[in-house]
């Protein structure tokens, strides 16, 4: 649910903004049924009837028409007065490739699996645990590792929204004096990719367990300047390091792993080196926000996890021997949490 979202909401009554509210898990999965069903990129090259979208999903024709009818009161599709539907500038962002496209994270956030871990949202209140964990018994990656379909949809997610979020890192962060950059939990190497694209008097050093980085390969341009390092954060990371980057890397432990993967970037970086924390930030007024509810998703789906405040941040980098020196806003959700050896 976005600010203008909200905003809009708080014209109505309340008990409609309230009836609103109550509603919106019916539009999420409509999204994911018709993200699931491929229905935004069949209409890419133009208008279809629901007959021809019926076909083509192998979905039930009458059906499919009072989803479809759904999504275009919701601004996502448009009926024709002829009767056939096609995709508004909305819509498109569900078609697959695309470079604006959250395809994925409809696939992932919908799926019966996760539905079901949601639907125990009050035993992660009353209790503190994980939501998954307690519907599943094991933690979200160890159970996308057995079920490649929501493991795909997240991964493809993870790499889709790290494009688009690189190039407004890039542009906040002046990394030209830092001759070493370390990326933790760098997953496929597209963060540190870019930087060393936009800074090519720097090296790279990509850094995720062996299994994650076993196949990776650079772009040309910068594969002379990068090496990569199979390892466990937890453990040691490699040393003389100028920044060390953890790109939505802290959000998904406790504040004892956070601040231990921390202080082991402070025992490996130079004298002079720095941390990089990117993510989400919650905010300290009010203001409706992405990172309140990815927190919550956190909480339901990480056990420990959580998007910190400016002040839990500061707190994090102090247990691990750092102080926090800046927090550098970005045209995205994420923000830069800058930190150094603490004086």
């Amino acid at each position: 649910m976005t600010a203008q979202t909200i905003r809009a909401q708080a014209q109505q009554p309340l008990p409609a903004q309230m009836y609103d509210m109550l509603n919106a898990h019916m539009l999420v999965q409509a999204l994911h049924v018709a993200a699931s069903l491929s229905i935004a990129d069949f209409l890419a090259d133009g208008s279809k009837t629901v007959e021809e979208l019926a076909q083509a999903s192998s979905s039930d024709r009458a059906s499919l028409y009072r989803l479809l009818r759904m999504l275009a009161g919701a601004g996502v599709f448009a009926e024709e007065a002829s009767g056939r539907f096609t995709l508004t500038p909305l819509g498109s962002t569900l078609r697959t490739d695309t470079p604006d496209s959250v395809r994925d994270w409809a696939l992932f956030i919908a799926a019966p699996p996760v539905w079901a871990a949601w639907s125990n949202l009050l035993h992660s209140i009353q209790t503190g645990e994980s939501a998954f964990e307690h519907t599943f018994g094991m933690r979200l990656f160890s159970y996308m590792t057995d079920h490649a379909e929501l493991g795909a949809a997240y991964n493809n997610w993870m790499a889709k929204q790290s494009a688009l979020q690189n190039g407004a890192v890039l542009a906040s962060y002046d990394f030209s004096g830092q001759p070493k950059v370390v990326d933790v939990g760098g997953g496929q190497g597209a963060t540190l990719a870019a930087i060393l694209e936009a800074n090519p008097e720097a090296r790279g050093v990509l850094f995720d367990l062996p299994q994650v980085v076993s196949d990776v390969t650079f772009p040309e341009s910068v594969a002379k300047r990068s090496e990569v390092v199979g390892g466990d954060m937890l453990e040691s990371l490699p040393a003389g390091g100028d920044v060390y980057i953890l790109k939505r890397i802290l959000m998904d432990w406790s504040d004892d792993i956070a601040a231990r993967a921390l202080r082991n970037c402070r025992d490996a970086m130079t004298e002079s080196g720095k941390v990089l924390v990117i993510e989400p930030i919650v905010a300290e007024s009010n203001e409706p926000g992405v990172s309140r509810f990815l927190d919550m998703t956190m909480l339901v789906m990480q056990g420990g996890g959580r998007v910190r405040t400016q002040d839990e941040h500061r707190v994090l980098f102090e247990a691990a021997g750092l102080q926090l020196t800046r927090i550098i806003p970005t045209a995205s959700p994420l923000r830069l949490v800058e930190g150094a050896r603490r004086i």
